[in-house]
């Protein structure tokens, strides 16, 4: 049983902290900073049936890369290529994750935009894993559509709380977007160097056949300052983000400490999720986020005093 449980990876529902962000999308952008215990009901229970449909995700992951797992330094110690766990079995728990995250929908009245939300993210993990598109084996793409699972999130908070007459700002979903292209950019890096063997990498992962180590540092840059650039359009267009500005150095901060550890050449012998768990990341990460939420609160816009000093001087 234990087995069956490690390859739904209730450990992996933690990603699924990137849902709260939508959560305060909407909490500030709509809700106007709302202080309702039903808001916070309604956040908690959005998250249940998302990780429900990840472990869905999960096990048909596992169950289509057994064979390329089987090629992997670690991977191979898995339950369906070591052979501890039966395939039907899973295919059954599968079907029941999904069964029971849409029940709960239904049970708890979210509304349409949160059951299309939670939909997308069941066909994400069709169309990264299944074939003829198989999504995961083509390089760059595969780190596109992954990382398309943060928008998705951010849109399940986001509907949790309100009703689908509104829409979240593109500039915030594509700096979502691409927040989580660099950190899937990030993994693949960390993984490349940790096989350490072209030939072997390409067997294991097909689009490592194409990536190289000059290439996928290009592609983290390329992702950080796409981040950068709807990160900061966003503060520039709504008021009440304005004061963020004030937190982007710290945001530049963390983006410097993810590239340091992923580049480190102690990181290429990890496995690629521990690239999230580096103290200083969480340290920065937690820094950013308390920052963010004082000046999000505060009724001053601060951004607007500082940065008059950067104007046209009047003489």
């Amino acid at each position: 049983m234990v087995e069956y449980l490690k390859i739904c990876r209730p450990d992996h529902w933690l990603k699924n902290v990137f849902i709260v962000f939508g959560h305060v999308v909407a909490w500030v952008l709509v809700l106007d900073f709302a202080r309702d215990a039903s808001l916070i009901t309604k956040a908690f229970l959005s998250l249940i049936p998302a990780c429900l449909i990840a472990s869905a995700n999960y096990i048909l992951n596992e169950i289509l890369d057994a064979p390329f797992d089987a090629m992997h330094p670690t991977k191979r110690l898995r339950g369906i290529p070591a052979g501890k766990v039966k395939v039907v079995y899973l295919w059954w728990i599968k079907a029941a994750l999904i069964i029971v995250a849409f029940l709960l929908c239904w049970w708890w009245n979210m509304n349409l935009g949160y059951q299309f939300a939670l939909l997308l993210l069941l066909i994400s993990g069709v169309v990264y894993n299944v074939k003829p598109l198989r999504l995961k084996d083509r390089a760059f793409m595969d780190v596109i559509a992954e990382s398309f699972n943060n928008p998705i999130r951010l849109w399940l908070g986001y509907y949790a709380l309100v009703d689908t007459n509104h829409v979240p700002p593109l500039s915030i979903v594509l700096a979502w977007w691409s927040f989580g292209a660099l950190l899937m950019t990030g993994k693949r890096y960390a993984e490349f160097r940790f096989i350490g063997d072209q030939e072997l990498s390409g067997r294991y992962r097909r689009s490592f056949k194409t990536y190289t180590e000059k290439s996928l540092i290009l592609a983290m840059i390329t992702y950080a300052n796409l981040f950068c650039f709807c990160t900061g359009i966003a503060m520039a267009v709504y008021p009440r983000l304005n004061n963020l500005v004030l937190v982007f150095p710290l945001i530049v901060l963390a983006v410097i400490a993810y590239f340091h550890h992923a580049m480190k050449d102690d990181a290429a012998r990890l496995e690629p999720e521990q690239l999230l768990r580096n103290p200083w990341i969480i340290l920065c990460t937690l820094v950013t986020g308390a920052a963010s939420l004082w000046l999000l609160l505060a009724e001053t816009n601060y951004a607007k005093n500082v940065f008059h000093f950067l104007g046209p001087v009047e003489w």
